[in-house]
């Protein structure tokens, strides 16, 4: 066996090292494998969870839901709300001057409705007649101040459009229309001069 002069090389100390390929699996190693397991694992199971419920929702019969929900809406209808809104006229002080205008076409209907309003307690303006195109009949109050005593006159002649109005200047103003002129209230007397002006 050939000998070789001896050099530097030959004076290193050893330092251990098994080579860069090599690498020995110590605990750290095993404990991230570990938690890289677990962490796909719950990963998973959400994914999982997250599909049934969308699959159980979508498959849900929307009639079913709707059914109960049924019972809620009809819970929080107040079945008294339009008997909330009466008001006793014979309670309602009666301070306004009402005007009543006959827009229906029906000669005498003015006068009778102005008969029913003053027979009532209210004081009687003017009686005449309007040109409209509506056929519902209305009442008008001025101001806030008028507005139980307008809706008193509603319940009298049978009126359900009430408004706040500035289209005319009379503290009450009711205008008869085609759809009440034939069915006034009875008034204890009938008023000959508004009928006989048409109004």
């Amino acid at each position: 066996m050939a000998e070789y002069p001896r050099d530097e090389f030959d004076d290193l100390a050893p330092t251990g090292r098994k080579g860069a390929h090599r690498r020995d699996g110590g605990p750290t190693t095993q404990a991230g494998a570990i938690a890289l397991v677990a962490i796909l694992a719950i990963a998973a199971l959400l994914l999982v969870l997250g599909a049934i419920n969308i699959i159980r929702s979508s498959t849900a019969d929307p009639e079913e839901q709707v059914a109960e929900q049924a019972p809620t809406a009809e819970s929080t209808a107040d079945p008294t709300a339009e008997e909330d809104t009466s008001v006793d006229i014979d309670q309602v002080e009666k301070t306004a001057e009402v005007t009543v205008l006959n827009a229906s076409g029906v000669s005498g209907a003015g006068g009778a409705f102005g008969d029913a309003v003053e027979e009532a307690g209210w004081t009687l303006g003017r009686v005449g007649n309007h040109s409209t195109s509506d056929t519902v009949s209305s009442i008008h109050y001025a101001d806030e101040a008028s507005a139980e005593e307008a809706q008193a006159l509603g319940e009298l002649l049978g009126i359900a459009d009430i408004e706040l109005s500035e289209e005319f200047t009379g503290d009450i103003t009711v205008v008869v229309c085609s759809d009440i002129a034939n069915d006034p209230p009875a008034p204890a007397g009938t008023g000959d001069a508004a009928e006989d002006t048409g109004a």
